[in-house]
């Protein structure tokens, strides 16, 4: 019992000294901190909401003198210093470096992205005049793909190839230009911007005459802008400059009933007509006693044949055929036998789509194929061709005179 009595003793006492501890620590902050405590207690609401928004005044104004804070005049330095660390980049020509920048630019600092890229716009139009075309390529490639939307450099892109004197390519990306804006007015007026480009590279290929690279040109141009019926006119107007007179007949038809076109259409196609009735005199080249014509096949492939009106069938030696049979499309037919002046021979018949000799052509064209050979041509022109028109041979100018039947 008298161990209970003892542990109950300390316990009280225990409690006992730290009650009065905490009683004598209250005493002293009271007495230390009295007028404090009693002045702001007595402070109206509205000085103490005072004095809350003085605090936070005083923590916005500490936090603008930390360096470890971007706000402020801290924020404005560090966006020059990201313009000034692209601007650095162009001038030494470190457009992939660039173009990461003005990405982190974008992210931390957009208004400042105008300034950054006038820069790079400027930097990238000097060296395209000063001709260091494959900076300028590399320049504008580098901000593309930043912004592959961007039509200012888009245009440089076209200013580049133009100034290369490379005017396909860059009529191409002109029209290009196009599917990188999404309203009506402006597609309209990037496709008149390209048509402009095209009309300026037509007028100087008409001042110097230019019209086989005219009609390819317009040609290219045409899978661009099918609608064009500006580039239709100048493009039959090419053929018929050529000499393609049947080829022009048929394109022009298109503009026959459009009404900005219709009258000279017609006049153009009665000069066609004409053309196509007319001799056309072709020139041959003399080999020995025999003459030597040059013919198209199917548009893309040339043989030098020798004339001879004793052939009822146009021949091409075995060589130029496996050339032809390369590049364009034959259709195989039949063997048979064929008399010639060292025998009877073996020979494969074939046709092809198109025969022509300067403008004056032959559908489904048919012709032997032997191992014929003869040093300075591909073959003999035979009568399936000359009996299609009305022709003569004017040995003493070397001319082979056509006209259609």
């Amino acid at each position: 019992m008298w161990r209970i009595a003892l542990i109950l003793s300390l316990i009280s006492s225990l409690v006992l000294n730290v009650y009065l501890f905490m009683q004598l620590n209250i005493q002293l902050i009271e007495s230390n901190f009295p007028q404090a405590v009693s002045r702001y207690s007595q402070l109206p609401t509205t000085q103490i909401k005072k004095d809350q928004e003085l605090k936070k005044s005083t923590i916005r104004s500490n936090a603008l003198d930390s360096p470890n804070v971007i706000d402020g005049t801290n924020l404005s330095e560090n966006a020059s210093n990201q313009v000034s660390e692209i601007t650095a980049a162009i001038d030494v020509k470190d457009y992939f470096n660039a173009a990461y920048l003005i990405n982190r630019l974008a992210n931390d600092h957009k208004s400042e992205l105008p300034q950054a890229k006038l820069f790079w716009l400027q930097a990238t139009k000097t060296l395209i005049q000063q001709k260091h075309f494959t900076h300028a390529e590399n320049a504008i490639s580098a901000y593309l793909s930043f912004d592959p939307d961007d039509s200012e450099f888009l245009y440089q892109q076209v200013d580049l190839y133009w100034q290369q004197q490379l005017p396909l390519l860059a009529i191409k990306h002109a029209y290009e230009v196009q599917y990188h804006v999404f309203s009506e007015v402006e597609i309209r007026n990037k496709v008149n911007f390209a048509r402009e480009l095209v009309q300026q590279q037509i007028a100087l290929l008409q001042k110097n005459s230019l019209w086989l690279e005219l009609r390819d040109l317009v040609e290219e141009v045409l899978a661009l802008d099918p609608q064009n019926l500006n580039l239709q006119w100048h493009f039959v107007f090419a053929q018929y400059q050529l000499g393609e007179f049947e080829y022009a007949r048929n394109a022009i038809e298109p503009l026959l009933n459009q009404p900005n076109y219709k009258v000279k259409a017609q006049a153009l196609l009665a000069d066609i007509e004409a053309a196509l009735r007319a001799p056309q005199s072709v020139p041959l080249t003399r080999q020995g006693e025999h003459f030597i014509v040059q013919a198209l096949i199917n548009e893309s492939f040339n043989v030098s044949l020798m004339l001879d009106t004793g052939a009822s069938i146009s021949l091409l030696s075995e060589q130029a055929f496996n050339e032809l049979n390369h590049y364009s499309d034959v259709i195989y037919l039949k063997d048979l036998t064929l008399n010639t002046a060292g025998g009877q021979i073996t020979a494969s018949l074939y046709q092809v789509a198109e025969f022509a000799i300067q403008g004056y052509r032959v559908n489904d064209f048919v012709f032997a194929v032997s191992p014929f050979t003869s040093e300075g041509n591909d073959g003999l022109l035979g009568m399936n061709f000359l009996k299609a028109f009305d022709f003569h041979i004017d040995q003493k100018n070397s001319w082979l005179v056509l006209e259609g039947k």
